[in-house]
Order: structure tokens, then C-alpha cells, then sequence
């Protein structure tokens, strides 16, 4: 009798731990930026999310107004500097809640924690601050194409989309959470205003925008509206808008802006608008890409010991690669960056957990294009085999095959894709001139980058990485910047690198591990080619030299 006893108690002890929700992170709703990333805290009246499990019931519910505070058994409470806060209740869901954080919440670091039919998680740590906007997007993951619509006619109220793209001296608005706190009754519609007291700045393609309006939407309660004019001398499909406030900057989002008209082609020259209409009706497309790359990194690995030196290591190698993939499914979103990483003289940044960004393949099923894909050049010929749907090879490792000159890929036909023959030309080296000054990289100041070499007709990309650790969570942000080789230099902006987190370390003992970020430039360029059973096929190289880096 006394074992059915203890059985039965610790059947009721695992049935409570079970229900328990249990919280794995706390983000703004618009930009889901992960903590501990410096523009990661919650700003007073923004609405935010925790995501974990067992947080609500398994079907979602959405409140209409007046909000309350607690929401099917849910109910979110947030503790800050002695003071403890109910947030306001939006939706819940098992895996997933949206509440707003009160304006009336102190500024400063805090826990929260969820209650859900009589069960609370443990605490969460919680940073609130006055001010951090985040920016709504199509795909509702933070970045991507920015949830943008006209204000004025001829197109007020439309959506910003590729056959309706936003021109120099447009009124744009964007949709977000975070200016910060009001003096309004949070649970009902917002009154409303301009909140000219929040410094806010628009940076469009990296150019300052001229802000209308800046306030809270009369839609909503704590969804933000920010009005501004397109700057002159900023185009492109992947034309990056992000926003920022004192020290802060929000997501990176994008906008189509057309050169010359409301219609926004990729730069990619085997687009044509025809293409891009009937890809879009249609919802589904056919792409393939062989790339050629040869890269050289060097990586500095503090000492993890008192005494004892640094160590630097440079590996060269040449790569092969190619892929080809049928995508479908709602791809207006994602059709731009597929094609097109961002547009000139701009930059993207994106935010993610963990310390490496994540893989993200848009297409619902790989094409079989043969056995292999075949590279010839001056140094002979050499196969990219297939595995696991896509073709890969290490040409070199000693960075010896991929000399500067042409090349010919070739594939042999498979089940989807038919036979071809493509040629592209590896560019000559690009020398990256101010190397050794890009170890340090102070994030306010910006980062200078200067070259010669490379693909004269083509582009040069830089990008960089940093991550940090707090509280046993890891999170990272890297950026992609564009700019054609001619130009010879080009700015990374502090709207870029304050996104990133300071280089940062572990100590414990005498051990201090340190993990450094990175940062590369490459020369790229890309040619096309008609290829029976694809809408779409692209040959590049790359050539690109990187290094560890330290974000101050």
C-alpha cells in the first residue's frame, strides 16, 4: 500500500511538471530579436511575445476589446526593480502568447513569468526599456520585406510590392511596436498622436528619411505607424529600411523601390518583369545555381591561458557547389531575396539564436540535374558529385585550381533539369587593401572598407558576424552589404553595426575563453543561361578573403 502510495505521488509530481509552462524566450512581437542582442529588450507599451510551451491552451485564442488580463487561463506577470506589472493580454497559445508590456513598467532588468490554468513557469529574465522599435514583415519573422503601405494617392493605402513599388518622394508607412510609453488606457484602441519627443531616425538604402508621423496606430493598441518621405537617389528590390532611436536601431527590414516607375525588377539579368509576373500568379518557379568560390580566412584563437599567445591560422581552398530547386507557395515575399541579397550601397542585417545563422532554404523540393555537375578551366577538369540533393566538392585545398580566367560547367541531364553548358569567368584577385585596420571594428563609428582588383563589371559583398552568451542563451547578428567593384571603397554604418553584439568572453578560473566575430569581402560575379526545365539559371564565382574580427 505505501509503494501505490509513493507511485501515485510521483505521478502527480511528473502530471505538474508537464503542465508547467516553461519559457525559452521573450521577444518583441514585430522584430523577434532574441536575447541577449542589444536591441533585444521590451520598450515600455510595445507588445511582445514569449514562446516556450505549455503557456495556453492548444488552440489559439484572440481577445478583442477590451483587452483583459488574464486570457484563457493565461496570464503574464512582469517584475521590475520591486514593482510588479499584469501584462495585457493579446493572444495565447500553447507554444506561444502575445501581451503588452504596460507603460507604466519601470525601466530596467526584471523576470517574468506565465501563469496557465493555475500553473507558473519559472522566472524569465526581462530587460524593459524606454524606447525599441520593431518592424512588422511579410513573413512575420523580423526580417525580409517590410509590412509597408502608401499613404497618399495615387496608390493610399495599397501595399509596397513589386508592380507597386515605392518612387522618390513617397509617403511610406511601416508598421511596428516599441516607441514607447503613452498615457492611454492600454486594453482599448489608442488615441493616437505624434510622439515628436522620441528621437527617431529613417535610414532608407542607408540615406536619412524625412519621418511625417511617428505614433500609435487607431487600429490598435500598441501598434506603432511610422510615416516618412523616400529619399532621392535610393532604388533597388531589396532596398534595406531600418530605423533607430539614441543607440538603438530596430530590425532590418526592405521595401521595393522602383528607378524609374512603380515597377521593381532584380538586378539579376536574367529577370525579365515578364518573368517576375508570371512567377508571382503562378506561386511556384523553377531556379538552379553552380557557384565557384575561392576563399581565404584567417582566424585568431585568443589564448585561453595566462602566458601563453594567441594563435593565428590561414586556410585557402577552392570550392564547388551548385543546387537546383523547385519553390512554392506564397513566394512574394521571398521572391526579391532570392534573386537579389540587397540592393547597392546598402546593407542587411539578421538577428537569430545561436551562434551561427540559421540555413534557410526556400525551396519545398531539390531537382535532379544528374549524377554530377563537371568544372573545367586552365587547371583541368574536375566533378561536383551529387549527395543528399545537392552537388558539392572541394576543388582544392590549397587554393590552386580556381586561378582568375573562364570556366565551363556542365550537367549531363537528370529527371527534372535537361542537359547544359554555361561559362563564367573566375575574377582577378581582390586585394582588400585596409585589412589589417578591420580587427577592431568600433560599431558606433562605422567600418571603412577599401579594395582594388576584383570583377570590374561586378560586385563586391561584404558581411560580418558576432555573437554573444548571457544567462546560458547564445544569439548572433550578421550583415550583408553590396557595392560594385568600381566604387573601390565602401562604409559599413553604425545603423548596421550597432545591430551586432559586442565581442565578448567567458571567464572562469584561469581559463577565459574568447569568441571573436568575423568579417569577409568578396568579388562576385554572376552570368545566366537558358536550361531546359528552369525558369531560372545562374553561374558565379567568388573570390573572397576573410578574418576574425572583434565589435567594440
Amino acid at each position: 500500500m505505501k509503494s501505490i502510495r509513493i507511485a501515485g505521488l510521483l505521478l502527480m509530481a511528473v502530471g505538474t511538471a508537464m503542465s508547467q509552462p516553461v519559457i525559452s524566450s521573450i521577444e518583441n512581437a514585430a522584430s523577434n530579436i532574441p536575447a541577449p542582442l542589444p536591441n533585444s529588450p521590451i520598450a515600455q507599451g510595445a507588445t511582445f511575445v514569449v514562446k516556450g510551451s505549455n503557456l495556453g491552451p492548444a488552440n489559439i485564442l484572440v481577445t478583442g476589446f477590451p483587452y483583459p488580463l488574464i486570457l484563457s487561463g493565461t496570464s503574464v506577470k512582469i517584475t521590475v526593480s520591486g514593482q510588479i506589472k499584469d501584462a495585457i493580454m493579446y493572444y495565447t497559445l500553447d507554444r506561444q502568447i502575445a501581451a503588452i508590456l504596460p507603460s507604466s513598467t519601470p525601466v530596467g532588468t526584471g523576470s517574468l513569468t506565465v501563469t496557465y490554468n493555475g500553473q507558473t513557469s519559472a522566472p524569465a529574465p526581462v530587460t524593459v526599456v524606454a524606447n525599441n522599435l520593431g518592424l512588422y514583415t511579410l513573413r512575420s519573422s523580423g526580417s525580409g520585406q517590410a509590412v509597408a503601405t502608401f499613404q497618399i494617392p495615387p496608390a493610399g493605402g495599397a501595399y509596397v510590392s513589386n508592380g507597386n513599388a515605392a518612387i522618390a518622394g513617397d509617403s511610406v508607412i511601416l508598421w511596428g511596436t516599441g516607441l514607447g510609453a503613452i498615457s492611454a488606457n492600454e486594453t482599448v484602441v489608442a488615441p493616437g498622436g505624434d510622439m515628436t519627443n522620441v528621437p527617431l531616425q529613417v535610414f532608407v538604402g542607408g540615406l536619412p528619411a524625412t519621418i511625417l508621423y511617428r505614433g500609435r496606430n487607431g487600429c490598435c493598441s500598441s501598434v506603432d505607424t511610422v510615416y516618412f518621405r523616400v529619399p532621392a537617389g535610393v532604388s533597388g528590390c531589396v532596398t534595406p529600411v531600418t530605423m533607430k532611436i539614441g543607440a538603438t536601431v530596430s530590425n532590418t527590414t526592405t521595401i521595393p523601390i522602383g528607378s524609374s516607375g512603380r515597377v521593381c525588377t532584380p538586378s539579376n539579368p536574367g529577370i525579365s518583369q515578364g518573368d517576375m509576373d508570371r512567377i508571382l500568379k503562378a506561386g511556384a518557379y523553377t531556379s538552379g545555381a553552380v557557384a565557384l568560390s575561392r576563399q581565404s580566412t584567417t582566424t585568431t584563437t585568443p589564448s585561453f591561458l595566462p602566458g601563453l599567445p594567441a594563435t593565428t591560422t590561414t586556410v585557402k581552398s577552392d570550392i564547388g557547389s551548385a543546387g537546383f530547386f523547385r519553390v512554392t507557395g506564397d513566394i512574394s515575399a521571398a521572391f526579391n531575396s532570392q534573386f537579389e541579397s540587397v540592393s547597392f550601397g546598402a546593407c542587411v542585417v539578421y538577428s537569430y539564436s545561436g551562434q551561427t545563422p540559421p540555413t534557410v532554404n526556400l525551396a519545398s523540393a531539390a531537382l535532379d540535374a544528374g549524377a554530377s555537375i563537371g568544372v573545367n578551366g586552365a587547371n583541368g577538369a574536375k566533378s561536383l558529385p551529387k549527395e543528399s540533393g545537392v552537388y558539392f566538392a572541394t576543388l582544392s585545398s590549397t587554393a590552386d585550381y580556381l586561378d582568375p580566367g573562364p570556366y565551363t560547367v556542365t550537367g549531363t541531364s537528370g529527371a527534372d533539369v535537361g542537359s547544359f553548358s554555361a561559362q563564367t569567368t573566375v575574377p582577378p584577385a581582390l586585394v582588400w587593401t585596409n585589412q589589417p585596420g578591420a580587427t577592431a571594428v568600433i560599431r558606433a563609428a562605422g567600418l571603412p572598407i577599401t579594395w582594388t582588383g576584383g570583377d570590374p563589371n561586378g560586385f563586391v559583398q561584404i558581411a560580418g558576424s558576432s555573437f554573444t552568451l548571457a544567462n546560458s542563451t547564445s544569439a548572433g547578428s550578421s550583415f550583408v552589404c553590396k557595392a560594385k567593384t568600381s566604387a573601390g571603397a565602401f562604409t559599413v554604418p553604425a545603423i548596421v553595426l550597432l545591430a551586432l553584439p559586442p565581442t565578448g568572453s567567458i571567464a572562469g578560473g584561469v581559463i577565459n575563453i574568447s569568441f571573436p566575430g568575423t568579417i569577409s569581402v568578396s568579388s562576385a560575379t554572376t552570368t545566366t543561361a537558358a536550361v531546359s526545365g528552369l525558369d531560372f539559371f545562374s553561374v558565379g564565382s567568388v573570390v573572397g578573403v576573410s578574418q576574425s574580427a572583434t565589435y567594440q
